[in-house]
């Protein structure tokens, strides 16, 4: 097929992108080139450098051309789909979406497990620390609606799919790292709130290769799907397994979320700190993705090793908020202190 990615050199799409190429597909790659890919870009593989965002630059690739099918992995924003949506309209086979499971998680109101139909459901108040990410969640939504109004069958067909916290090597939010580096450095690990909070992540591989089944299935046409791992850990689990991995048994040390939220290290600008979900469980519905495209995930202790390997012996950076970990373990020491002693005058009363 002649398929073109709108990015291609990103965290998912440079994945993607090999997989296509290895499947035999002519591949052309669309972005403004100030990126360094993830993973090489494979011989073969045509480059036509321009700004999504500027209209011109996306009518100059498919003038003249036809693409079977279309990958948007680089939309934030309405007015990036909507741009997109006028320029592709009867000039593509395909439109696949690159979308997030922030779009339920800005709700209150889901109900685990989070099935597909549940993205319109009412936004929660504006809260900032969403550890799914408010404002990006919302723009999501919002290039979804977009497209859903523009999807035709015959001259503009759409599918949407729908990743949770995504892992693997090249990673840009680094989030498994920054507990690896913790648990390396042999302190106790800090833990907002009760870490009992179920989660899914999902392997990075493992999200590009449900990209590449959606364009082989025509039965995929108009839906949207959720792409997760079908391992559900708590933070605590995951911490614990993690441990195992790297051969250490790290002490878990709770403070209430909302003392937690009061700390200076709580949020750092460099992204994301404490991560993964922390606040309350989240549950992804993987019953239609697995219907449809027959899709299982790879197996965490699979995958895990070679990502932990590349931070040790390859990732030449601390992770996010790393410069406060002396911060953290002045914390820690300080809270237990607390603990005890409310502990000792509530026994001796």
């Amino acid at each position: 097929m002649q398929i073109l990615i709108i990015g291609g050199t990103g965290f998912i799409s440079s994945y993607l992108l090999h997989i296509l190429v290895e499947r035999g597909h002519q591949v052309t790659i669309t972005n403004r080139g100030k990126s360094r890919p993830v993973l090489p870009v494979p011989k073969g593989t045509r480059i036509q450098t321009g700004d999504r965002r500027r209209k011109s630059d996306l009518e100059s690739v498919v003038r003249h051309r036809h693409f079977d099918i279309v990958y948007d992995m680089v939309a934030y924003h309405a007015e990036e789909s909507r741009l997109a949506a006028e320029v592709f309209r009867n000039k593509v086979g395909r439109f696949i979406h690159c979308s997030t499971v922030s779009v339920y998680m800005v709700s209150d109101n889901v109900r685990c497990p989070i099935t597909e139909d549940q993205d319109q459901s009412h936004l929660m108040s504006y809260f900032p620390r969403n550890p799914f990410g408010m404002e990006y969640g919302i723009q999501k939504r919002e290039c979804e609606n977009v497209l859903w109004q523009a999807h035709d069958e015959k001259i503009f067909p759409v599918t949407v799919l729908r990743p949770t916290y995504i892992s693997g090597i090249g990673d840009p939010m680094i989030r498994d790292f920054f507990w690896i580096e913790r648990i390396l450095d042999g302190g106790p690990l800090l833990v907002p709130g009760c870490g009992d909070f179920a989660f899914q992540q999902v392997y990075v591989e493992d999200v590009a290769s449900a990209f590449a089944a959606l364009s082989e299935n025509s039965q995929t046409i108009g839906r949207a799907y959720n792409v997760a791992s079908e391992e559900i850990f708590t933070l605590n689990e995951y911490l614990l397994e993690l441990g195992r991995l790297l051969n250490r048994q790290p002490e878990l040390i709770h403070v209430e979320q909302s003392v937690f939220d009061d700390l200076s290290f709580s949020t750092s600008p460099d992204g994301d700190v404490f991560p993964f979900n922390t606040r309350r469980t989240a549950i992804f519905s993987l019953d239609k993705i697995k219907q449809d495209l027959g899709y299982g995930s790879t197996p965490f202790i699979n995958w895990m090793p070679s990502v932990i390997d590349y931070y040790i012996n390859e990732f030449n950076s601390s992770s996010h908020g790393y410069s406060d970990r002396i911060l953290e373990l002045s914390f820690i020491q300080s809270w237990c202190k607390y603990r005890r002693s409310n502990r000792y005058r509530f026994t001796n009363e």
